[in-house]
């Protein structure tokens, strides 16, 4: 069954995903124990350093890995109440899934904790948005790609590390469309709030013109997860 063609409804209406809003990024709410010591656009690597006795704020980290560097003791208090003490050895390393959390160093001694955020986390999302189209006269795949980059770059800046685009070339025998963009977010309030974000409109005006084209054409489409 043929799909009709769905005209947008927001203006860019490019959808992305991020973070809640209850618990941000901590790089941006607090850079003194936070700091990235590489990013790329798969992951984010952050040194953490804690004095004794100090604590953060309510922040999010997505899934990743930890590896301490020292000794290090700290109290976690979690957003679902679920409160513990974090106890563990220099040289571990382990697995560690979306947290949102207050920690504090529990111990007289500094701790130092380097965290390996995977980006693109679909476990996150629960809203999408599917785009179906050609690339219109004008505009390149290297153009658009490039563009999406530097869209996700600045939404990162922005304190929002894990959202982004997702650009996919269709390679089966469809004739009516070439690409798929996928956008994931977890609900429409933190859209809104990114989408008003100064960094976000002065980078997406940037692409406007190839935006206008690409939207003079697609298949746009919203979808919701079935929990």
């Amino acid at each position: 069954m043929k799909i009709s063609k769905i005209t947008f409804c927001i203006t860019l209406s490019f959808l992305i995903w991020i973070p809640i809003i209850s618990a941000q990024d901590a790089v941006k709410i607090d850079p003194k124990h936070y700091k990235v010591e590489f990013e790329n656009e798969k992951v984010r690597v952050l040194r953490i350093n804690y004095a004794p006795g100090e604590e953060s704020m309510m922040h999010s980290h997505p899934e990743g890995v930890a590896i301490f560097m020292t000794d290090s003791k700290g109290k976690m208090k979690m957003k679902d109440g679920n409160d513990f003490v974090m106890d563990e050895k220099a040289g571990t390393v382990m697995w560690t899934d979306y947290t949102e959390h207050h920690p504090s160093n529990a111990s007289e001694k500094p701790f130092e904790v380097i965290q390996v955020e995977l980006k693109n986390n679909s476990n996150s999302a629960s809203k999408k948005s599917l785009h179906l189209f050609k690339l219109p006269e004008g505009v390149s795949e290297m153009q658009l790609n490039d563009f999406l980059k530097s869209m996700n770059k600045a939404i990162s800046t922005e304190g929002y590390p894990n959202a982004g685009y997702h650009l996919y070339k269709i390679t089966d025998d469809n004739n009516e469309y070439s690409y798929f963009m996928e956008g994931v977010w977890p609900d429409s309030a933190t859209y809104d709030k990114i989408h008003k974000s100064e960094k976000w409109k002065a980078a997406a005006e940037k692409g406007k013109e190839m935006f206008e084209k690409i939207q003079a054409q697609e298949l746009y489409l919203k979808a919701e997860k079935v929990n």
